[in-house]
């Protein structure tokens, strides 16, 4: 078992923001971490209370991440679900390194999206060792995301600028 020494030098390699490795163990293929989060609070989505109390917490299964040296990497993801002290209202928020809709990290999606956009999705699961099923949904998913981002970041137009009202202004008013 890693000392405490080695799991720093793992988080640190890692680079999972606000996580922390507890646990390491050498799997078939590759690599597996143990990581939970460096914080145990959410904020209520109803109330926008701080809440610490944890109602229960579960382990996420097999959550693919970056190859290290080659070798595969899974993760186990601690998620903490809370209880609100004021609304009552239980929640589990989203972990922050793990791809919505994906068992698999932002960063890993990301890389892998890069691929397919350079070659298809049969290469970039064969290249990651991921069935190629599987990363053609977490692809389209992520896909969806970046263009709802985009739709949400365009601003609509308001309103006519002032050169184009002069114009018209000017247009109809001399008209005789």
């Amino acid at each position: 078992m890693p000392g405490a020494g080695e799991l720093t030098v793992w988080t640190a390699a890692l680079n999972l923001p606000g996580q922390e490795v507890v646990h390491i163990a050498e799997v078939e293929g590759g690599l597996e971490f143990r990581v939970v989060p460096l914080t145990a609070v959410g904020v209520c989505p109803d109330c926008g209370q701080v809440s610490d109390h944890v109602h229960q917490q579960r382990w996420t299964e097999d959550d693919v991440d970056l190859p290290l040296g080659g070798r595969e990497v899974r993760l186990k993801v601690r998620a903490l679900q809370f209880r609100c002290g004021v609304c009552d209202r239980i929640w589990t928020p989203p972990c922050p390194v793990l791809a919505p809709g994906a068992a698999a990290t932002g960063r890993f999606v990301e890389k892998a999206a890069a691929c397919v956009r350079r070659s298809d999705v049969a290469a970039a699961a064969a290249l990651f060792g991921v069935p190629e099923k599987t990363l053609e949904g977490w692809y389209y998913a992520h896909a969806e995301r970046q263009q709802a981002g985009r739709e949400q970041d365009a601003q609509p137009i308001r309103s006519i600028g002032i050169d184009e009202l002069s114009l018209k202004k000017s247009n109809g008013s001399s008209s005789p």
